[in-house]
């Protein structure tokens, strides 16, 4: 293999190719749809603990969830040629992005348990919408990130 960290036109080759692959990363309209429906099944399950009969588990719904997940990222592979399951938290550009929306994750499900005990329905439900927004604009910028990545010729950390 040959050296072409000298050659221009190899360099702005490889610079197209860069270009062209972070430009197949821009996720379907059934992905974020996708995903917020997830988020919201998500969201729901404090209320769900809360109001539906005792004998009604929630962990169906989260292993749905977790299945439609798959199925998303199985799709945005097969749309994009690209996997991205687990690269967000590898990538150094994605990594805040990701932290982020963990953390609001469990920020939002707990206020949502504080708030259903407190009997303030209204607004946990303005807590869930706010957190599905919110995670969607995350995995926005995740995926925002990668592609700059992606262009730029960054590696995983």
């Amino acid at each position: 293999m040959r050296d072409v960290a000298g050659d221009p036109a190899a360099l702005e080759r490889l610079r197209v190719q860069r270009s062209r692959l972070a430009d197949r990363m821009r996720p379907p309209w059934w992905y974020m749809s996708g995903f917020a429906v997830v988020w919201a099944l998500i969201f729901a399950c404090p209320f769900s603990a809360r109001f539906l009969p005792q004998g009604v588990r929630i962990w169906p719904v989260l292993v749905a969830a977790l299945a439609v997940i798959c199925l998303l990222q199985w799709g945005l592979a097969r749309a994009t040629g690209i996997a991205v399951a687990t690269r967000s938290l590898r990538d150094r550009s994605g990594r805040p992005a990701a932290i982020a929306t963990i953390g609001l994750s469990i920020a939002a499900l707990a206020a949502e348990a504080l708030l259903i005990d407190r009997s303030l329905l209204v607004a946990a439900i303005a807590v869930a919408a706010l957190a599905v927004v919110a995670e969607l604009i995350g995995l926005r910028t995740r995926l925002r990130a990668i592609r700059r990545t992606l262009r730029t010729g960054g590696g995983t950390a």
